[in-house]
């Protein structure tokens, strides 16, 4: 699956790891990607909208 809007895009799927499935989130503008289990997924349930948005005031590291 491809998500995208004007600031960013990503790409989701699922693959088959050792320690079982893992959702793949990939930025193809940057070359990231990272690999979630599925509690990792879970604890993003558990977060508000301002944890998301500090996060965001510097996407890329305070070094940048």
């Amino acid at each position: 699956m491809r998500l995208a809007n004007e600031y960013a895009e990503v790409t989701v799927d699922t693959v088959s790891t050792r320690n079982g499935m893992r959702l793949r989130i990939a930025s193809p503008h940057t070359g990231r990607e990272i690999l979630l289990c599925p509690l990792e997924l879970e604890s993003l349930t558990w977060q508000d909208h301002d944890l998301f948005s500090r996060l965001l005031e510097t996407p890329h590291g305070p070094e940048h």
